[in-house]
């Protein structure tokens, strides 16, 4: 999967379910998807907030992809602080977030992988992480021709994908290769947003932010897998 600026729950359950989970990083980098934003809650209404990008090629791979000089890591905090100053964990969540966001970092794919790894030790989620890039050089290959040839050098039998993403993936080449395609299909299970209806699919950092760690590490561990 693309490296995602906290991602949505799915996105865990999609890890937990996994032997072992690739951080794609060395794909051409989309812009206004949710590699540079994500969306949090402000009066029950979900909004956009992110992590500024240096202009540059459109182009240009997701770890050549640069932070701009004028981030401001209080601009994002201040945004969150307000939408959830009566949520219950809003400052230790706050913290958490604020010690992330304060590592140097070059690229939106490093910041990501590091706020992704964080995440995964709140949830206790021990499947192990590699990156694309240093898995293989820059090939010619694209699609789920690139795809296999990870799985090839991982030695992996099994391909993971969430279910969203199904129609960029045949069974049959999969099966070809040698290689199992399987789906999942995330369970976001509604939790109390302060007295508003639900509003599924947000960052992990809202559900976070109204359960404690341990309950939203049980939430991770759900999911149906089907096969592609």
């Amino acid at each position: 999967m693309q490296p995602y600026f906290l991602p949505y729950l799915g996105y865990f359950q999609l890890i937990a379910a996994a032997d072992c989970f690739i951080i794609y990083d060395n794909v051409q980098f989309i812009k206004n998807g949710w590699i540079e934003r994500n969306r949090y809650l402000l009066d029950g209404q979900p909004k956009w907030f992110g992590i500024p990008l240096a202009k540059s090629s459109h182009t240009q791979l997701i770890m050549d992809k640069r932070i701009a000089s004028h981030f401001e890591i209080g601009s994002v905090l201040n945004k969150l602080a307000f939408a959830y100053r009566r949520a219950p964990y809003v400052r230790p969540m706050l913290a958490w977030l604020e010690a992330l966001l304060s590592r140097p970092s070059e690229n939106i794919a490093e910041l990501n992988e590091h706020v992704l790894r964080s995440c995964c030790g709140l949830l206790k989620l021990n499947t192990p992480i590699l990156k694309a890039s240093e898995l293989m050089p820059p090939s010619n290959l694209t699609g789920q021709d690139r795809v296999l040839e990870l799985l090839r050098i991982v030695g992996g039998a099994r391909y993971l994908n969430p279910v969203a993403g199904g129609e960029l993936y045949h069974a049959t080449d999969f099966s070809k290769a040698g290689v199992a395609l399987e789906m999942l299909t995330p369970s976001l299970t509604p939790y109390e947003q302060r007295d508003k209806p639900f509003v599924p699919g947000l960052s992990i950092l809202d559900a976070l932010m109204f359960n404690e760690p341990q309950v939203v590490a049980a939430w991770a561990r759900q999911g149906v897998i089907s096969r592609g």
